[in-house]
């Protein structure tokens, strides 16, 4: 880069920095122990200062989460969409205060990039006409305790990272079965979320075509948690274990068919149906079945550091991102989600139950699945 563009990419960051600080008191005061937001020394008026602060800011971003860029181009461009970043971490703690938000592992993506790569295609996708899922009967709310976290009760594994694979409907749709397989059968097994990205793609049927294009699973480009579903149940007749399928990938091993009899799968569907959004019959069958399958379109998955989030604010276009309801208390729901344990509280967050509505912020339908049993079923 020049020494002309250098100039002016420094003055650019400067306006930025400039106009980041005219607000910050208003703003800055929850999360302001966090040293990755303390972008300027409050004592400092000095426009290099400022910028040396930003920075340094940046500097301790790429240690903490190992980023690296080809380029000094690409590392300034990096720079000035990180700066913007915590513009977005600012407006996102006003509007969501409960929570908390800042610089996290995505604050070097544009939010179109992070919508792109971690949310889904953006694009409408219509469910395969051959893909249908009942509704599930009205439970009894009675005997549904206060609080539940099936993640100490030893139900749910390690929290995954999708990467910037479009899968977040294949960890959500494992999560649940694992959790399903827990209760039926007193045992906890990692299972593959690589087998449903891989092999769910042809389950829809092959009369469901438009313009040469399956509407069914698109492996890391999307795909739905009532296909995978399906797929486990009708098409494979089970999944493998996680290290396990990683095995029989390296032996190029084709995905195996339900009329193969195939002895590696180790856990499969019963029965799965859509519960209505209704917060209490969502508590009764996370009570009585284990965890669910459910959709968020909430705009705060690239700033949420922590805590409650109380506030919808609806992400831009056709977003939704599937995620694993796993418990509750009695004013929050405790999700898990697929974008690794260094995002928000160890891989979780929580949200408040009165955000829990049918305006979009929720899947108007989560999914419970009951697993086969073949062990002896364990009573909670």
């Amino acid at each position: 880069m020049d020494a002309n563009a250098t100039s002016n990419f420094s003055s650019l960051l400067l306006l930025l920095l400039l106009s980041l600080l005219s607000t910050a008191s208003t703003s800055m005061h929850g999360f302001i122990d966090d040293p990755l937001i303390q972008q300027v020394v409050s004592s400092s008026d000095g426009r290099d200062d400022l910028l040396m602060s930003a920075e340094h800011q940046f500097s301790e971003f790429k240690k903490e989460y190992g980023k690296s860029y080809p380029t000094q181009e690409e590392e300034d461009y990096r720079f000035g969409v990180f700066i913007s970043n915590l513009r977005l971490a600012r407006r996102n703690q006003i509007l969501d205060p409960s929570a908390v938000h800042g610089v996290t592992k995505f604050s070097d993506l544009t939010p179109s990039e992070f919508r792109r790569q971690y949310l889904g295609s953006g694009r409408q996708m219509q469910l395969p006409k051959d893909i249908i899922i009942s509704k599930a009967p009205i439970l009894s709310t009675d005997d549904v305790p206060n609080t539940l976290n099936w993640t100490n009760m030893g139900a749910v594994t390690s929290v995954k990272d999708q990467g910037i694979c479009n899968s977040c409907w294949a960890f959500s749709t494992i999560a649940v079965l694992e959790g399903a397989h827990f209760k039926a059968n007193n045992e906890l097994l990692e299972l593959s979320a690589q087998q449903l990205i891989d092999c769910s793609t042809d389950t829809c049927d092959s009369t469901d075509e438009k313009k040469g294009s399956k509407k069914c699973n698109k492996g890391c480009k999307g795909g739905y948690r009532e296909v995978a579903f399906k797929y486990i149940k009708d098409y494979a007749g089970g999944v493998m274990k996680a290290d396990d399928y990683s095995s029989a990938e390296k032996d190029n091993k084709k995905c195996f068919k339900k009329s193969d009899n195939d002895e590696r799968s180790v856990a499969s569907v019963k029965e799965y149906s859509k519960i209505e959004a209704n917060v209490d019959q969502y508590a009764s069958y996370l009570y009585h079945h284990g965890p669910l399958a459910v959709k968020t379109d909430l705009e705060y998955d690239q700033t949420y550091k922590g805590g409650p989030i109380c506030h919808h604010k609806k992400h831009p276009g056709n977003v939704a991102h599937a995620v694993t309801l796993v418990g509750y208390d009695e004013s929050h729901w405790i999700v898990k989600n697929s974008y690794g344990e260094n995002w928000g509280d160890r891989g979780y967050f929580t949200v408040c139950k009165n955000v829990l509505t049918n305006d979009g912020t929720w899947d108007p339908d989560a999914i419970y699945a009951d697993a086969v049993a073949k062990n002896k079923k364990i009573d909670f």
